[in-house]
């Protein structure tokens, strides 16, 4: 298509030879365009001057309209590749991000995922619109300097030469345009990292005045970032300078080789100059287009390094289906030799043994940092165990069964994941097909429909980014109520109530309790009041007698006391 297009473009051009000659000389005069003008004029040869004329403009027109088409359908699929390129890179970061697993994320700088997602997703679509013109402005150059040789060889050459002389003096700015990209990418992850910080603690910030950090931060990396992209201007200034000025050289040097030397025809001349002139745009879009993909390539090397260190986890088995129930409470979990720590001097499991009832209600308490999370995450399937195996109703939970295992699991951390948006599209994201009546049944387990019915726009009222329009308790309700939908075979909550007053969490946890053997409920949680309701209880830390009693399977019955 772009080949088309310049041959058309370039056809077009060579017709202006006879159309000149036709309109300049009379007919039966003789024909200076030589071989150009000759094939054309003999179509036309025997009609009257004005005739010729016509048809020869006839041509040209078809011609132009032809190119115009060409050209229209060219953009479009060019457009569409491109767009198609940079989509294609985003969604396949995305599958990765979900692929990776939660073990490799958290291991992942949060500002760097959002800058890869954002930011380099964002230089990279220019870079990809900047290949595009540059493909496009190049084939015109190229098309035009044939078009040149065609008119006078030594034109044609004159122009091919200053032009790789212009590139050789260019190489030196392109690399030091890599450089000052470098710093860009790494000035923008700055940026976002500060933004980041800024946002989760603004609250905080702004209570105790201490905005100025922030702000002081911010004005380091955006200075920074400023200084690159400045001196990057600076360097496509000089280009563009010099790309002109060897432009008008090359023209200068063929009109007077042209007339001193080859005494050209006016009508070859004139399309040579114009030709010429048609290559100083081509040639001023491929040097900007040079200077921003190379400044774009550590935007590509930040991508594609997230992206191998994302693959560096370990594959997930493709198991085959074994049927696992998860219509139930999906069968006992089962923990044997379980050993992880995230790091060699942070509290972790250690070997250990546990069984975990189908339909049981299990209460884990303890310190911060005592290892409550890393069990439920290890149980949830976000971790895998760095030693020993983790099984669910006697499959090992990897593959097929885990993956018919989270079907079936609501998680609740004691920050919730919510969204700005309606309270209605934050309980439909937990499954498909959720009604109103449901929702409002979940809502009520939870103690929380009066809560909504009060709100002015009910369900559909936003609850702001993160639901900050709420309160903490009330955000953890309407998570609870989200994880109720789910209708889970397995319930875990990581300190999911500890916001909601005593009062209001006991009638959550004895509605929770009441479906004990119907759902597997893992309840972590700091207060004793929280675990009274559990049927047993494993306390944190792990200390050389409560591990003695895991590897027995047996837990303290927390209605009886809480293991000492």
């Amino acid at each position: 298509m772009l080949a088309l297009a310049a041959v058309l473009d370039g056809v077009g051009l060579l017709m202006l030879v006879p159309i000149l000659d036709v309109a300049i000389h009379a007919s039966g005069a003789p024909l200076q365009g030589g071989g150009i003008s000759a094939p054309l004029i003999r179509l036309v040869d025997g009609y009257g001057e004005m005739t010729r004329l016509s048809l020869l403009l006839g041509l040209f027109v078809a011609l132009m309209a032809a190119r115009s088409v060409v050209q229209a359908a060219r953009d479009h699929h060019i457009s569409r590749l491109q767009l198609e390129f940079v989509e294609s890179i985003r969604l396949d970061l995305i599958e990765r991000l979900a692929s990776a697993g939660w073990q490799r994320l958290i291991q992942v700088s949060h500002p760097r995922i959002v800058q890869a997602l954002s930011g380099e997703i964002h230089q990279i679509g220019i870079a990809a619109n900047w290949v595009v013109l540059g493909a496009v402005a190049l084939t015109m150059l190229v098309a035009n300097a044939f078009l040149a040789a065609m008119l006078s060889p030594l034109a044609g050459g004159l122009a091919l030469t200053f032009a790789g002389l212009g590139m050789l003096a260019c190489s030196p700015y392109l690399r030091r345009t890599r450089v000052l990209g470098r710093a860009v990418t790494d000035a923008n992850l700055g940026l976002t990292g500060s933004a980041l910080a800024f946002l989760a603690g603004l609250k905080l910030a702004t209570a105790q005045s201490l905005e100025h950090g922030f702000i002081a931060e911010q004005r380091v990396n955006s200075a920074a970032a400023m200084r690159s992209r400045l001196l990057f201007l600076q360097f496509q200034v000089r280009g563009r300078n010099a790309t002109l000025a060897l432009a008008a050289l090359v023209g200068a040097a063929t009109l007077f080789v042209g007339v001193g030397a080859f005494h050209l025809p006016a009508s070859v001349l004139l399309t040579l100059l114009l030709a010429l002139s048609r290559t100083t745009a081509p040639a001023l879009i491929v040097q900007q287009a040079a200077h921003h993909i190379i400044h774009s390539l550590p935007a590509f090397d930040a991508v594609e390094d997230l992206q191998r260190e994302l693959e560096m986890t370990a594959p997930v088995d493709e198991l085959a289906d074994t049927g696992t129930d998860v219509d139930g409470p999906a069968g006992a979990i089962t923990l044997s030799g379980v050993c992880f720590h995230h790091t060699a001097e942070a509290v972790g499991l250690d070997a250990v043994d546990l069984v975990i009832p189908a339909g049981a209600f299990i209460g884990i308490r303890g310190p911060s940092g005592s290892g409550k999370t890393t069990l439920l995450d290890l149980v949830s399937g976000l971790l895998v165990p760095q030693s020993g195996s983790i099984s669910l109703g006697g499959h090992p939970l990897s593959g097929a069964t885990l993956q018919r295992f989270r079907e079936r699991l609501a998680y609740v951390a004691q920050e919730p994941f919510l969204f700005d948006d309606t309270i209605r599209r934050n309980l439909a994201w937990s499954r498909e097909g959720i009604g109103e009546a449901e929702m409002w049944a979940a809502l009520a387990q939870v103690d929380a429909d009066r809560l909504v019915r009060r709100l002015t726009s009910g369900l559909d009222t936003r609850i702001g980014e993160r639901g900050v329009m709420l309160s903490a308790g009330e955000r953890q309700r309407l998570a609870l109520a989200r994880a109720l939908l789910r209708r889970p075979a397995v319930l875990v909550l990581d300190e999911a109530t500890n916001a909601i007053d005593i009062a209001g969490e006991r009638v959550i946890l004895e509605r929770l309790a009441s479906m004990a053997g119907a759902v597997t409920i893992l309840l972590a949680a700091h207060r004793r009041e929280s675990l009274a309701l559990c049927d047993s209880v494993i306390e944190f830390p792990l200390v050389r007698e409560t591990r003695a009693s895991l590897h027995d399977g047996r837990m303290a019955p927390s209605r009886k006391g809480l293991l000492a």
